[in-house]
């Protein structure tokens, strides 16, 4: 279980940027089934319209906005440790969000029309929305946790330190990828 959890670090550079890329298209493919766009790097929102060209572009959007302030920190601390090396360390920590869509098929539209149809419909929305919250803040504790590990071996900053860089870090992404998203939905 512990190596697991360290997975962002001890793998291989090379071997994080490619299970990165599987995931980021493996996602792509799915946002497009499920007709879920991203709009920011832990939000998702519903749309029938988009292609699946544009799903791998949102993808490739909220990859820079994730690597990007992590990079300019590790340059700006004059650390030895090559962009492409970032960019797969951060974008393999990204793949746990991925498990965010699989419940997308009972979600919203069809779960909650099921539920409301039962004697028991608010009961079962209510233990329904309990349950899909938990589901989600699994996953994004799941994916802070990886990022944190990312970011912390590629910028090799420890305690306090560390923890407040890559939240202001982890701001800044998330602040990234929403407006670069927000802008790639006008187009």
């Amino acid at each position: 279980m512990g190596e697991l959890m360290r997975r962002p670090a001890s793998m291989t550079a090379k071997n994080a940027l490619l299970w990165g890329i599987f995931w980021l298209l493996s996602g792509a493919i799915l946002e497009w089934y499920f007709s879920l766009v991203p709009t920011s790097i832990v939000e998702y929102t519903w749309n029938s319209k988009a292609l699946l060209v544009d799903y791998v572009i949102y993808g490739v959007a909220i990859w820079v906005a994730l690597a990007l302030p992590t990079l300019l920190i590790v340059w700006f601390a004059g650390r030895g440790v090559a962009a492409w090396e970032v960019f797969g360390r951060m974008l393999f920590a990204h793949m746990p969000i991925t498990f965010i869509m699989l419940p997308a098929m009972f979600g919203d539209e069809v779960a909650f029309s099921v539920f409301m149809e039962s004697p028991l419909s608010s009961q079962l929305s209510t233990t329904y929305t309990v349950l899909m919250s938990l589901y989600f803040v699994v996953i994004v504790v799941w994916y802070l946790y990886w990022s944190f590990v990312a970011f912390r071996s590629v910028t090799q900053f420890k305690g306090l330190r560390g923890v407040i860089l890559f939240g202001a870090t982890t701001a800044i992404s998330y602040l990234l990828s929403e407006y670069a998203i927000g802008e790639l939905m006008k187009m």
